[in-house]
């Protein structure tokens, strides 16, 4: 009986060739998947990094070789967008839209009537732009916010005063533009009244300052029916 079992368990020279073939498949393949596969993705990923470094370490190499005019630009373009914010008012109060059309009455000679000032809006939120660095950062934030304030009037004023009057809201230190006017001439007075939009243009926030402006304006008289100053106490 046993050596039945030994002749069954006997494996010949031709299977144990089979075998050792089927072996070395399988020690093949294990050692591509477990091995080879993860060793080329490792590749893959070093290789990207690499290429990053270097596209950094030309943009860098580049940035050093012009350092100079770099640090000159920037002073430059500094200066530039300061004198550009001067521009702009540093706030947009009611009182700031008041003392700019007293302003404007006592410069040009215009007469302002009446004025209707609508809330302010926002334009522009500084600090939201794309950068436009290799690694697609940028260190530049900000708090400013571009705002504008339309103000409706009604005017009145001879000729040569309607002339200064358009020209002095074009020509403000502080940003302001007419958007719409209406006018109409008076013959028998010789003067021209109508009406205008006016839009108020202000930078607020980050570091600006912002002072209201002190200024008095002209009123009537405490008592309208009589011209008799209130005796003292």
């Amino acid at each position: 009986m046993k050596d039945k079992l030994k002749d069954m368990l006997k494996i010949s020279e031709r299977d144990k060739k089979l075998l050792m073939l089927v072996m070395a498949v399988l020690i093949m393949a294990l050692a591509y998947f477990f091995g080879y596969r993860n060793l080329s993705e490792q590749v893959d990923t070093l290789s990207a990094k690499k290429t990053k470094l270097e596209t950094t370490q030309r943009d860098l190499k580049e940035k050093n070789n012009n350092k100079d005019k770099y640090i000159k630009d920037t002073m430059k373009f500094s200066q530039d967008y300061e004198n550009l914010l001067d521009k702009y008012s540093a706030g947009s109060t009611q009182p700031n839209t008041i003392d700019y059309f007293n302003k404007t009455e006592a410069v040009t000679g215009a007469w302002v009537k009446n004025l209707s000032i609508a809330p302010t809006t926002v334009l522009y939120k500084f600090g939201q732009i794309a950068s436009s660095n290799v690694g697609g950062t940028s260190g530049y934030t900000s708090n400013l916010m571009g705002n504008k304030t339309t103000v409706n009037i009604s005017y009145e004023a001879d000729y040569s005063q309607w002339k200064h009057f358009i020209k002095y809201i074009n020509t403000f230190a502080n940003k302001s533009t007419i958007d719409a006017l209406s006018a109409t001439y008076n013959d028998a007075t010789g003067t021209i009244s109508g009406t205008a939009s006016i839009s108020l243009y202000s930078v607020e926030g980050g570091k600006r300052t912002y002072k209201e402006p002190s200024f008095d304006v002209k009123t009537g008289k405490d008592n309208l029916f009589s011209s008799l100053k209130p005796a003292a106490n």
